[in-house]
């Protein structure tokens, strides 16, 4: 089950249960790394918006659904679901991908 740790605005979501959720209810994922590293593989139907562009999209976009944050380890992503939580984004909705891209390939899930 996704769950907050203490004081951060978010949840955080490992592999298996993202590969859950996914089946379920097909959330947003947004992969915050850059061009080069996406291109690498990345998580089916994941979009590519750099951190750099995070604080951007989030204040142009209203977020209604569940928004999993992904990078290379898990660093960049948790800090894309602090910037969207200061921009008023419900913390329920926001999910931080424990491990990021390396846990998912480790697991085995796939990758395009």
């Amino acid at each position: 089950m996704p769950r907050k740790n203490d004081g951060e605005p978010f949840n955080q979501i490992n592999s298996s249960e993202l590969s859950q959720l996914i089946k379920d209810e097909q959330p947003r994922i947004i992969d915050v790394r850059e061009l080069e590293e996406y291109e690498t593989g990345h998580i089916r139907s994941s979009e590519l918006i750099p951190l750099h562009q995070v604080e951007g999209w989030v204040a142009k976009n209203k977020i209604e659904q569940k928004v999993i944050f992904v990078c290379q380890m898990g660093v960049r992503s948790a800090l894309a679901c602090e910037i969207s939580s200061a921009y008023g984004v419900d913390d329920n909705l926001l999910f931080n991908l424990e491990g990021g891209m390396n846990d998912w390939i480790i697991n085995g899930f796939e990758i395009e």
